[in-house]
């Protein structure tokens, strides 16, 4: 076998930026070799939602939404401060549309629009719906033998069946109608018949139905996909990315790329060293990225003269999680569930007893609030609610009843603390029981009268969706915390992505200590410090500009080769 390859364009990483790079060099008629470091491809694209936020989509105009760049302009400035990067912001907004036309033109991904909220709505140039896209449900089975290189996604039920946030209602209470009842039994039995032929479900949703349209698309190109092919060493010749010595079936070969070299190995959330050289004022342990994210497309391009780029308000995006001690002495990272965050019942306090965030605000500023108020030199931070919260919406990892019967087995597990007052849940949390019985008083007294004036709970559109309207509540994120047993579950944050990486251009183009370009290397998606920078304005605002910047880094390249 040949120890070189010769291709145009040489892609490392197989998640939604690398994916989408590869079908747009290969649908423009370029050869391309796709290499992913793990056995599946889609990396965090297949543990996400897949959600990209893009304003002024085909959509959004189709659905009528009033919109413009201008408004999205104003939002994003109001949002980043001073981080904002004019060029690469008017570049992203500008192109954003074209990119997702462009991978729904020559590919079988497609998007529909999404619910979501922009997560501050309420701030000047937000809107309630319209910027946010989902990927279209896939039939897996129209994969074949291939299924299982999708990889597998963090939640599903009886053993691999995907539900989606819309489902979960009908699955908690099947007998509560008729419409419940059939849906339930129409997935079910469909996903019985699937475990006949597949490893898991095939109605998938989310990250797995972008990467299996994705995946479809691949093979209908013939793009060269090489799984279990890491890369070793980026080859820089004069500044100039040439290719890469990857592992390619079992053996180290020299791959040549005409046309481009394109990082996309989804940046460094899983490796410790990294995490506390990159974001030494955010340190934590937890990460729900994959595994394979260990900075290697980051520490490739520093070796060969590419800059990183600290200058982000945050590293990385979070989420807080719980850890649950599992029966054989393991532990598993409990992702922010959907049923009980934000809703009315539920608050969020600090080592003090305090609150010290909005609870219905999105996933990432609790966790921001969790930096700024002490973590990670005490991590005594948890969610307050009653049992009976527990009991009817969950908690965590705990399902509401009847799905869990009892607690007891959380409790014994230290998952959750239980106190028949809150003087006693205190004592078994170690915060100060009179300041924990004055937050929630002071929470009561905001529940009857509707408002809060330290967080504004219940104030924005993002709020309101997390809401029970069904309670008649004066403000439906606002519910009271008063009658005993109480319950804790204690949060620590933890990476969704990260947001610190190369230093890029507004073509992705990696850059150099001088702000020279490396000709021929591009880093897209969390390889290259985010255009957010570690900052959430909302849902998709990873995946999106990932793809985006994968659209242009491949029109970059093409114009170079059409002038050589």
């Amino acid at each position: 076998m040949s120890n070189e390859k010769t291709t145009d364009f040489l892609i490392i990483g197989s998640g939604a930026a690398g994916i989408c790079a590869a079908l747009y060099a290969s649908s423009a008629g370029y050869s391309v070799m796709l290499c992913e470091k793990a056995s599946k491809i889609g990396g965090t694209t297949a543990l996400s939602n897949a959600m990209i936020w893009v304003p002024c989509s085909d959509h959004a105009i189709k659905a009528g939404i009033d919109d413009s760049l201008d408004q999205a302009r104003i939002y994003l400035r109001g949002e980043l401060g001073s981080y904002y990067n004019e060029k690469k912001i008017d570049t992203y907004l500008k192109y954003g549309p074209k990119a997702v036309q462009e991978i729904e033109k020559c590919s079988e991904i497609k998007f529909v629009l999404a619910g979501a909220p922009d997560y501050h709505s309420n701030r000047a140039g937000g809107v309630d719906k319209g910027r946010a896209l989902s990927p279209a449900p896939f039939d897996g089975r129209h994969l074949g033998a291939d299924f299982d290189l999708i990889g597998d996604p963090i939640r599903v039920v009886l053993g691999g069946m995907m539900i989606t946030s819309s489902e979960i209602k009908h699955f908690l209470n099947p007998i509560k109608s008729a419409t419940s009842l059939l849906h339930v039994l129409r997935r079910v039995s469909r996903y019985m018949i699937d475990r006949l032929k597949f490893s898991r479900g095939t109605e998938l949703s989310g990250g797995n139905a972008f990467l299996a349209a994705a995946l479809k698309s691949v093979r209908k190109l013939n793009i060269e996909l090489a799984t279990d092919c890491p890369m070793k060493e980026l080859i820089v010749e004069n500044d100039r990315a040439t290719g890469a010595i990857v592992s390619y079936e079992g053996s180290e070969i020299r791959v040549q790329a005409r046309h481009g070299v394109i990082l996309a190995t989804g940046g460094f959330a899983a490796n410790p060293k990294l995490r506390a050289n990159m974001g030494a004022k955010h340190q934590h342990d937890v990460t729900l990225c994959a595994t394979e994210n260990q900075g290697n497309g980051i520490q490739a391009a520093g070796k060969a003269g590419g800059m990183l780029d600290l200058k982000v308000a945050s590293p990385g995006f979070w989420t807080p999680v719980s850890r649950l001690k599992n029966k054989d002495g393991s532990t598993a990272i409990v992702p922010y569930g959907w049923l009980d965050r934000g809703r009315p019942g539920v608050i969020a306090v600090d080592p003090k007893g305090k609150r010290f965030v909005n609870e219905s605000n999105s996933y990432h500023d609790i966790c921001i609030g969790l930096f700024n108020n002490g973590y990670p030199d005490d991590e005594r931070f948890f969610f307050i609610c009653e049992e009976a919260f527990v009991k009817k919406r969950g908690m965590g990892d705990i399902l509401p009843w009847p799905w869990t019967p009892s607690l007891s087995s959380y409790i014994r597990r230290g998952y959750i603390q239980r106190g028949n007052t809150l003087e006693a849940l205190a004592k078994e949390i170690d915060i100060n029981s009179e300041s924990l019985i004055a937050t929630v008083s002071q929470h009561n007294q905001n529940a009857h009268s509707g408002k809060d004036p330290d967080f504004g709970r219940g104030e924005s559109a993002f709020n309101l969706a997390l809401g029970d309207e069904s309670l008649g509540l004066k403000n439906p994120n606002l519910g009271e915390i008063k009658n005993g047993p109480f319950i804790a579950l204690r949060i620590v944050p933890g990476t969704l992505g990260t947001a610190a990486g190369l230093k890029t251009d507004e073509r992705a183009r990696v850059l150099k200590k001088d702000d020279n370009a490396i000709t021929g290397l591009y880093a897209c998606g969390n390889d290259a410090t985010s255009i957010m920078a570690g900052i959430y304005p909302g849902a998709g605002i990873t995946i999106g500009p990932g793809i985006v910047s994968a659209y242009l880094a491949i029109e970059d390249a093409k114009a170079r080769a059409d002038a050589t």
